[in-house]
Formats: C-alpha cells, sequence, structure tokens
C-alpha cells in the first residue's frame, strides 16, 4: 500500500495540470492526482526533476505529461495548456503551485527580486487560469486549487513580497469563485504552514507528533486531492489551512 492508495479513482479519465511538480508540494499533489487516476501535465522549468516525478508516476502505473515550463511567461503557458489539449484533450483540474520563497527585509529586497516573486507566486496563476478556463468552461465542470500560505493571511516580518503575492492569490481565489460559481467551475485555496518543501521520498516518516512539526508535502497534498474529489463538489471560495494548529494559542 502507498500513501496514496485510494478506495476509487475519481479523477480517472481527467486531466490535471500542476505547476511547481518537480519538488515538495506539487510533486506530492502530482503523485496523489496520479493515484486517483488522473492523467497529470507536470509544469516547472527545472527538466530533471520534472522527470524525476515523471518516472515515480509511471512507475505507480500512472500516466504523466512533463513539460519544462517558465510559469511567469505568458508564452510558455499557453504552450502548456496547448500541450495539454494535444496530449489529452482536455484539461479538468488546474493547480497553481509554482513559488518562490525569499526571506529579506524590503530595505534589501530589490526590484527584480520584488518582480521574481510576485510573477512567480501570483502572476502565473493568472496566466495559467487565463489560458486554462475557455477548456473548463466548454466542459462545463472544473476544478482551480490555488497554493497559497500562511502568509497570506498571516503577515511577518522579512517577507512582504511573500506575503503581498499569497495575500493577492487568496483574493484571487474568492473574488474569481464569485465569477465563475455559474458555469460549474469551482476555485478553492490550500493554506499550507510550514512545510518541508525538499525532501524527497516515496513515503515520508511518520510524525511523532504531527501537529507539533513541521508538515510533510504529502500532508498538504492530502487537501489538495480533497479539493479536487467528489466529496468537494459544493465547495468554493474557500481557503482551506493546514497549518498544524501551530497559530492557535489559549489566553485567559
Amino acid at each position: 500500500m502507498t500513501r496514496w492508495d485510494v478506495p476509487r479513482k475519481f479523477l480517472s479519465g481527467e486531466t490535471a495540470i500542476v505547476t511547481g511538480a518537480g519538488r515538495g508540494i506539487g510533486r506530492a499533489i502530482s503523485l496523489a492526482f496520479a493515484h486517483a487516476g488522473a492523467t497529470v501535465v507536470l509544469a516547472s522549468r527545472t527538466e530533471e526533476q520534472l522527470a524525476q516525478t515523471a518516472a515515480e508516476i509511471a512507475a505507480a502505473g500512472g500516466r504523466a505529461v512533463p513539460v519544462p515550463t517558465d510559469v511567469a511567461s505568458k508564452g510558455a503557458v499557453d504552450r502548456l495548456v496547448e500541450k495539454a489539449l494535444a496530449e489529452t484533450g482536455r484539461v479538468d483540474v488546474v493547480v497553481n503551485n509554482a513559488g518562490v520563497f525569499v526571506w529579506k527585509a524590503l530595505a534589501n529586497l530589490d526590484e527584480p527580486e520584488w518582480d521574481r516573486i510576485i510573477d512567480t507566486n501570483l502572476k502565473s496563476a493568472y496566466l495559467l487560469v487565463h489560458a486554462a478556463l475557455p477548456s473548463l468552461i466548454a466542459a462545463g465542470h472544473g476544478r482551480i486549487i490555488n497554493v497559497a500560505s500562511i502568509h497570506g493571511t498571516v503577515g511577518d516580518a522579512n517577507v512582504v513580497a511573500h506575503c503581498a503575492a499569497k495575500f493577492g492569490l487568496i483574493g484571487m481565489t474568492k473574488a474569481l469563485a464569485r465569477e465563475l460559481r455559474e458555469v460549474g467551475v469551482t476555485v478553492n485555496a490550500v493554506s499550507p504552514g510550514s512545510t518541508d518543501n525538499k525532501t524527497r521520498a516515496s513515503e515520508p516518516p511518520a510524525h511523532v507528533a504531527p501537529l507539533k512539526e513541521k508538515l510533510n508535502a504529502e500532508d498538504v497534498a492530502g487537501a489538495a486531492l480533497f479539493l479536487a474529489s467528489p466529496s468537494a463538489r459544493t465547495i468554493s471560495g474557500a481557503v482551506l489551512d493546514v497549518w498544524g494548529g501551530t497559530h492557535l494559542s489559549i489566553r485567559g
């Protein structure tokens, strides 16, 4: 049994595009969706990591289409969606997961760094949704899942640009959910807390104290898998916090 054995292949016959799919949360989401039966179109700038994720999916009996993509480039994202349609004839699920994280005081953050953070974390979501939306609307159903962050609702020092992007992504999620409510497309966000986004293991070690330790990427993937499932068909405009309770405190 693998962690992503599911009782029913509820994504069978569907196509999911996942950005940032080469490692961490994006890789874990891709594996989870493949185990649920989807053909997963993998997007990332790093070809070697994409190939590794695709190989893992193939080894588990799934199908992956790796497409090296600069998600901040409109032309590259348009080609990504065109490739997905050419290979599978459809797009059912879009997961905007690609992101960069820079820990630096605003006074030391130069304009190119600011632009890179905003473009990768926020503009990329607009580009992919804009490109995929005609297919989603034509099908009369679809799921858009944005991977936000605890810094999308909680501001913190030294991550001003990251917060600006993730707050914006959550705002986009809520507004777009309202915009698409009558065409059968749901729009939701997963908001991870502190997550180990680097460890690459087929079976992550079990937590000794899961609500006290840093999350595994698979913990976040489980939330995305739920939002793509039939059980979430009436959920739209939601932000699913996967914080491990680290934001909670008791005050007398």
